[in-house]
């Protein structure tokens, strides 16, 4: 495959991917850096890619691995900025998330959780491509999506509901 071919295939990919690695890394430059390393890494492996049909799961899952090695590398869980580790609802308008909470609560999801909320709802894909680029079954990516949901639910008081 020469240049050109691969740029076909790998451009339309790139902002799902950068959008990926935005909602993983939280750092619009580190999102950047992880897509086009992430380009590279599919260069070099492209003659290993089986069938051209599954070229966005597969160079999605190349990202999402980019993502979970560049935040081994800078320990991005380790930073606090003072926000409340879970979201807590009251009545009204206080159900209304601010987006640095939104972002704070799914830093406290463990990354394979994390992933799979980012591919469903950041990215819509669906479960078959969530469960390629995760590298695991269709069966175990529901499980976590629907065990990171339960996580990121607020909790709600059942008597104050009542009254």
């Amino acid at each position: 495959m020469n240049e050109q071919s691969f740029a076909d295939l790998l451009v339309p990919l790139l902002q799902s991917g950068y959008r990926l690695a935005g909602a993983m890394l939280h750092d619009p430059g580190a999102a950047e850096d992880v897509v086009q390393e992430a380009s590279l890494i599919a260069w070099r492996k492209l003659p290993r890619l089986e069938h051209r049909s599954n070229v966005r799961a597969w160079f999605l899952g190349i990202v999402a691995n980019e993502c979970r090695n560049a935040r081994r590398r800078r320990w991005l869980n380790s930073v606090t900025l003072g926000l409340p580790s879970r979201l807590a609802v009251g009545s009204g308008e206080d159900r209304i998330v601010n987006r640095a909470d939104l972002r704070q609560a799914l830093r406290q999801l463990r990354y394979g959780d994390q992933l799979v909320v980012t591919l469903y709802f950041y990215l819509d894909m669906p479960m078959p491509e969530i469960a390629a680029v995760a590298g695991i079954s269709v069966e175990a990516a529901r499980s976590r999506l629907y065990r990171a949901v339960r996580q990121l639910r607020p909790e709600l008081a059942i008597e104050e509901a009542l009254k």
